[in-house]
């Protein structure tokens, strides 16, 4: 049963091209959500438009699969309560180092720093990698010279400095680009070494990635100002690390607004995609964290792949059932990649349970064109926003 003031928000929703194809960074290069890449990221105009037709100032707005934080940065600039988490913990180092960026005040710390990796002595990349549990695979992505402006810059990178997050996001955001793997990001997943190792300049992409944080920033502030009428306000949020199958610790009936985008069946290894950062920052232990991705890439051949996907998102979709207020509602984008010959249309299984089994009012179910397809979504059939009420 759909409700007048439902009809009236469908009828805005059925008017826009959901497609978005002229985002990207050519068209919007001072977006804070720009400052790391991220596999499968938010379009942001899509939890930008669900946001703010589905929620108000001071509304709690989480994403359970927050990733990069998308949605996150949306409902701040909006003046919303946000809450997200993920079970990539690199994932929320680049959450909360957005977040430490728009709070920034005073940025004068760029200059100081750059100076002093500048003027750092030479460094012999075997001793120091040894010495401080670099992976000594980074001699195979990366060029001498350029490894070694690398470990420069990561030599100045303190875990006590206040500004610990934003530098070293920045210093991550650049190894991509930095290493000699020229093709397609899943060649780094599956660790495929590249044949010729080429120089690449470092240090002169820290500092313009830096630079870059600081204008989003500024950026950012800008946009809220005109968007709320008021300057911004430091806000922190809620932002952790944690399986969305483990939400037994959210009340019930206490979230406004749940916008997120579960993982696609068969897509993408989200901690392998960190491979490259995980070797200067072995902070985590991503082989035994993968083991609980959900609908990985590198599970997408198990004959119980599907059944385990559903399993999990089922319990996980009950949940947030269970946790959004009465009346409020639910936001999903949802994918299916190819992998192997799939038995179930999980798009539709996923919605007809929604609907049949937790008793949810469909309020909007539209597919959308996939732009970037390639490089964001790796083999992905179909994308559908599915949006409900409790």
């Amino acid at each position: 049963m759909r409700f007048d003031n439902d009809e009236i928000i469908l009828k805005k929703l059925e008017n826009i091209n959901w497609t978005f194809e002229d985002y990207n960074s050519q068209y919007y290069p001072l977006d804070i959500n720009n400052i790391h890449w991220y596999p499968a990221s938010f379009v942001p105009m899509i939890p930008s438009l669900i946001i703010q037709f589905f929620s108000k100032i001071s509304d709690n707005v989480l994403d359970p699969f927050c990733g990069s934080g998308v949605t996150l940065i949306e409902a701040a600039r909006q003046n919303r309560n946000f809450i997200g988490f993920d079970i990539n913990p690199y994932a929320i180092e680049i959450s909360k180092a957005k977040i430490a960026a728009i709070n920034c005040e005073e940025w004068s710390w760029i200059e100081k720093h750059l100076k002093i990796i500048k003027n750092e002595s030479d460094i012999n990349p075997r001793k120091y990698c040894l010495d401080n549990g670099i992976n000594f695979d980074v001699f195979k992505w990366y060029h001498k010279k350029t490894l070694i402006e690398l470990l420069k810059i990561h030599k100045n990178i303190d875990l006590k400095d206040e500004n610990y997050l934003i530098k070293k996001v920045s210093f991550s955001s650049i190894l991509k680009s930095c290493c000699s793997q020229r093709k397609h990001y899943t060649y780094i997943t599956d660790r495929c070494f590249p044949k010729e190792l080429i120089e690449r300049f470092a240090l002169e992409k820290y500092e313009s990635q830096l630079q870059f944080i600081k204008d989003s920033s500024n950026m950012f502030k800008n946009n809220y100002q005109i968007i709320n009428s008021n300057e911004w306000k430091n806000n922190s949020g809620s932002i952790y690390v944690k399986d969305a199958r483990n939400m037994g610790d959210i009340k019930n009936d206490s979230i406004d607004l749940i916008v997120t985008s579960p993982p696609y069946l068969g897509c993408n290894d989200y901690l392998k995609s960190m491979r490259l950062t995980n070797l200067f920052f072995n902070d985590y232990n991503i082989d035994e964290i993968r083991n609980d991705e959900i609908g990985a890439r590198w599970k997408r051949k198990r004959d119980i792949a599907e059944e385990n996907y559903l399993s999990d998102m089922k319990n996980i979709l009950y949940d947030l059932k269970r946790i959004i207020k009465p009346g409020k509602y639910i936001a999903l984008v949802m994918g299916q990649g190819k992998g192997r010959v799939r038995t179930i249309d999980i798009v539709t299984h996923i919605s007809d349970y929604m609907v049949k089994e937790l008793q949810l009012c469909e309020i909007l179910n539209t597919e959308r064109n996939i732009m970037f397809s390639r490089i964001r979504f790796p083999g992905v059939q179909k994308e559908q926003i599915l949006i409900y009420k409790k």
